[in-house]
């Protein structure tokens, strides 16, 4: 706990400032978005998702820290370093993803707080992690980023996909692109496996990284 609020001082008060911009902006659409806008919907499981990985990526820096190989050879576990800044970084997002989850509940009443809550985690967290895996392997600044913006893109682009059979499971916006098999809720938790996945492989990539 006291290292996890030693990250969130690290941090410092510019996150909250960009994350309570982005609440006030999502309460202006829920006011003035009209009715043929499903914000619950694309804020949630898109928009919502590639901002919090930005934000591992930009916030929660790994091999681009400059203080890494000083951390690394003094950190007694370099794995829950980096899986302390991780959740700094997710745990403080999503606090504010649910408070603007309760304020479009509130004003739009399109859906309950925890569809949109199922919605937000899965994507989120899958592309945080692939995040984090970036930030592990490569020192140059904003590589994460990068590579997180082309595979939201891609996903967003490659929606004609769900066409094929088996894909539906792990499409990344399966409720954005009109869910017709009803199977969103089963894709969310193969999206979550394979983030638990991928994070094994951030434990063996930091491991051969010590």
């Amino acid at each position: 706990m006291r290292r996890l609020q030693n990250e969130l001082k690290i941090l410092g008060i510019n996150p909250f400032l960009v994350w309570f911009s982005v609440a006030v902006v999502f309460v202006l659409l829920s006011v003035f978005g009209g009715d043929l806008l499903c914000l619950s919907c694309i804020g949630f499981e898109v928009i919502f998702p590639i901002l919090t990985s930005i934000a591992v990526s930009e916030g929660g820096k790994i091999r681009a820290d400059d203080n890494f190989d000083i951390i690394a050879a003094q950190s007694r576990s370099l794995f829950r370093w980096v899986l302390f800044r991780f959740m700094a970084v997710f745990l403080e997002t999503a606090a504010f993803a649910l408070a603007a989850m309760l304020l479009v509940s509130v004003l739009r009443q399109e859906m309950p707080v925890s569809e949109m809550l199922l919605l937000y985690i899965s994507p989120a967290l899958f592309l945080s992690t692939v995040s984090v895996l970036f930030g592990v392997c490569f020192s140059q600044e904003h590589i994460a980023t990068l590579f997180c913006g082309l595979v939201w893109l891609f996903a967003l682009m490659a929606r004609g996909l769900l066409r094929l059979p088996g894909v539906k499971y792990f499409y990344l916006f399966i409720c954005f692109a009109g869910d017709q098999s009803d199977v969103w809720f089963i894709n969310k938790v193969i999206l979550g496996v394979l983030s638990l996945l991928l994070w094994c492989i951030v434990y063996f990539e930091v491991c051969r990284k010590k």
